[in-house]
């Protein structure tokens, strides 16, 4: 009988020993059989429903943003660069958004001299929309539409074009390509 449901002489009882105890944690944890089920069913959508809430959430500041998920990273990169402008956040800019190569030119303390002096002049950025157009040439390209808001009470539309590359797994601007 054994030999024909596949199970080897040799050891049968161990394994079925093993089978048994598990079986007997499954039901204890589980309850009765016909609620297994229901019961994986509800852990693997809480699983997934709380990924998705912590992928949605964005880098920078941490806040949920559903939108934010549906992102592509170098799109994701640019959102979280504007609202660092948005936060008056410079140092987050130069030690995130900087190419490596963009350090070494510049000291954190002058980038961060310059940057605050051209926030002063802002009140707020507000991100519309992005769109990534796809990735050429080794970099990214991002469209973003924002806002911004100056202290004199004006607002103006920008849609900009933002070139990205990625290093050290991070998506940074180049901001010689971007802004020049």
């Amino acid at each position: 009988m054994k030999a024909a449901i596949g199970v080897k002489k040799s050891g049968t009882g161990r394994h079925l020993k093993k089978y048994k105890i598990y079986s007997e944690w499954m039901v204890n944890i589980m309850g009765p059989s016909k609620n297994r089920p229901a019961i994986l069913l509800t852990v693997l959508v809480l699983v997934f429903v709380s990924s998705i809430l912590l992928a949605g959430c964005r880098e920078y500041d941490g806040r949920l943003d559903v939108a934010y998920f549906f992102k592509t990273e170098p799109e994701k990169a640019v959102i979280d660069f504007l609202e660092c402008l948005n936060q008056r956040d410079p140092d987050y800019i130069y030690s995130n958004f900087l190419l490596s190569s963009e350090k070494s030119s510049v000291s954190r303390e002058k980038y961060m001299e310059e940057f605050t002096e051209i926030l002063q002049e802002i009140d707020g950025v507000k991100t519309t929309k992005t769109v990534y157009l796809g990735y050429e040439k080794e970099m990214s390209k991002v469209v973003a539409e924002f806002d911004v808001s100056y202290r004199n009470g004006e607002v103006k539309k920008y849609k900009k074009y933002f070139y990205l590359i990625e290093e050290n797994n991070r998506w940074k601007i180049i901001f010689e390509k971007t802004f020049i």
